[in-house]
């Protein structure tokens, strides 16, 4: 503020109002500060208002503009954490659902979770209901839309994690789910995904 402070007393001297434009600045990698100072048609006073009007301003926009880049950031983040796929076996992804959907969520479900049945070259995908506690017919319609994806690209897919309380819900709301396979709980998938595989799971040591 020293520039303004010059302005200030020269328009005591001179009775006349005075501001300042900065014409070179060692801020800005000058090796010297240059300062013009001329007339103005209002006070100093005035000028230092708008001054840190326009400071403001710009602190404002830096700010939102940080605040926008971390909500991307952040949301990014919501995404990946909210719908991981996660290879269990061989040929096996199980994708566990957490809370609520909308178009965006299960847009970005559908790609994600087709992109890693492609990339794991995996047969079969587990859709895990374990950690909701109620669905909506928009998001049994979206999980009844994955399935039919998977199944597009000769994979398999089918819910498990179905509590007694999902499963009423699933009944009532009148979507058509008779085709699709679904279990109580995550391991009942994995062995029935498995025993499809061919495999097998026994204790070590268990004598055939």
């Amino acid at each position: 503020m020293l520039p303004s402070h010059w302005a200030g007393v020269f328009t005591g001297l001179f009775g006349q109002n005075v501001w300042y434009k900065i014409i070179k600045s060692q801020l800005n990698g000058n090796e010297y500060d240059e300062i013009e100072i001329f007339p103005s048609d209002v006070t100093p006073s005035r000028n230092i208002h708008e001054l840190a009007r326009r400071k403001e301003r710009q602190s404002i926009k830096e700010l939102e503009q940080k605040v926008s880049e971390r909500t991307e950031e952040l949301t990014s983040l919501v995404q990946e954490l909210s719908f991981p796929i996660i290879p269990v076996l061989k040929g096996i992804l199980v994708t566990p659902l957490i809370g609520k959907f909308n178009e965006d969520r299960l847009s970005d479900l559908m790609q994600r979770a087709l992109f890693e049945l492609s990339r794991n070259k995996a047969q079969y995908l587990l859709i895990d209901l374990t950690g909701i506690s109620s669905v909506d017919d928009y998001t049994i319609f979206g999980i009844q839309k994955l399935i039919k994806a998977v199944r597009l690209l000769g994979g398999d897919c089918f819910v498990v994690g179905v509590s007694k309380e999902l499963a009423i819900t699933i009944t009532l709301s009148g979507i058509d789910m008779n085709d699709f396979l679904s279990f109580s709980s995550l391991q009942q998938g994995v062995e029935y995904a498995l025993e499809q595989h061919g495999y097998e799971l026994m204790l070590k040591g268990t004598k055939l």
